[in-house]
């Protein structure tokens, strides 16, 4: 799979702008604020229906504008697919926040779109699926499943509204009284839909850590090893099942449901375990161990992908050149020749890197660069870098 061109219409800095991209290595330079880190959400939008930033959908549009467009072209299977995301709606005839097309068809639910190209993305945020809270993992994990499972999206919708009622009937009870059988239903509908999620993800971690320990290893960590496990809120592997797991631990739990008015166990509970040589890496580890353990998991995402679905995601890496040291660096380079595409942004044009940047198709956000005179660099046009959404 690869984005053969992609269009952006009033889109943070954009104004209009279309960019045609080969397959194999691209590497997008241009000094910060110059739009590099938004031609890499414009992709991760079309692949996953959302931005890898927090904010509202009408965060994306253009400054002063109503409205907003990104449109992909991609190739996969040898057929093209075309999904375009509009954010606002440029006739004004109705307020939807966004709207989905996929080969000029408006999709019902976001989840028709979802899965239809695939992509990975390392950026600064990355960086807190190691170092954050437990919900940056979970939110990693659920990105990562959701892109190969459109069962796992509906269970994880009936799960968080199951989970909603449920923590609505607690603080009822907890305020006026009355008996936990009220719960009941909900709590089955807790249950059902969080056994299959429990086990989707322990499935996806036991894959994503065959793959993130050798990725570590080839990034040049040395002889640090990195290890990944789930650790769920119910656990697996225990002599009951687990869905009488669930609920057994539902009933240990209750009195404090009750005290705390939320449910206490579950996967809106669960987290993932990373650690470098036995070390926990989001405590104790070094920017430098965290930022390579980031960067193996994203790596390693896009292999399970491609098990998964049978199609290589498009590699999206974010600031990569300039923040990893020579070797490190040359190793994330080299893996361009295992990938279909890889869209890699920077600041600048390491020198060390130069040969290895030789046959990369170049693109130039912010005027020619000294370093990069040798590389091709198609300027971009239609952007407006004064505009007050930055990238």
């Amino acid at each position: 799979m690869y984005l053969k061109t992609l269009t952006l219409e009033n889109f943070r800095c954009y104004e209009q702008t279309r960019i045609e991209l080969p397959r194999g290595l691209v590497v997008v330079l241009g000094p910060n604020a110059s739009g590099k880190t938004t031609l890499l959400e414009a992709v991760y939008l079309l692949a996953t229906t959302t931005s890898p930033r927090s904010g509202p959908a009408r965060a994306m549009v253009r400054h002063g504008q109503s409205w907003g467009r990104v449109t992909g072209v991609f190739e996969r299977d040898g057929r093209e697919v075309t999904i375009s995301v509009t954010l606002g709606d440029p006739s004004g005839s109705r307020s939807g926040s966004k709207t989905v097309e996929v080969d000029g068809r408006e999709v019902d639910s976001l989840r028709e779109a979802i899965g239809r190209v695939q992509a990975s993305l390392f950026w600064v945020g990355s960086l807190e699926v190691v170092k954050g809270s437990p919900s940056e993992r979970r939110r990693f994990m659920n990105e990562a499943i959701g892109q190969t499972s459109a069962r796992y999206l509906d269970d994880l919708a009936r799960y968080r509204r199951a989970l909603r009622q449920r923590n609505e009937l607690l603080r009822s009870i907890r305020a006026r009284g009355g008996s936990g059988s009220i719960l009941a239903p909900w709590t089955r509908a807790l249950v059902d839909a969080g056994v299959p999620i429990i086990e989707d993800r322990a499935s996806f971690v036991r894959a994503l850590a065959a793959e993130a320990a050798p990725m570590h290893l080839r990034l040049g960590a040395g002889a640090e090893e990195l290890s990944v496990q789930y650790d769920p809120s119910v656990a697996a592997g225990s002599d009951l099942d687990a869905e009488d797991e669930f609920y057994q631990r539902l009933e240990e739990t209750h009195e404090r449901e009750v005290e705390r008015g939320s449910t206490q166990v579950g996967p809106h509970r669960d987290d993932v375990i990373l650690t470098v040589d036995g070390v926990d890496v989001r405590r104790f580890g070094s920017q430098g161990q965290q930022r390579t353990a980031a960067l193996a998991l994203t790596l390693a995402q896009a292999s399970v992908a491609r098990v998964r679905t049978e199609t290589e995601p498009i590699l999206l890496l974010d600031d990569c050149l300039s923040e990893l040291d020579p070797a490190r660096g040359a190793a994330m380079l080299d893996l361009s020749e295992d990938r279909e595409q890889m869209i890699v942004t920077s600041a600048c044009c390491p020198e060390h890197l130069a040969e290895r940047l030789a046959d990369a198709h170049v693109i130039d956000t912010g005027g020619e660069l000294a370093s990069c005179r040798p590389c091709r660099i198609p300027d971009i046009e239609g952007r407006n870098t004064e505009s007050h959404h930055g990238p």
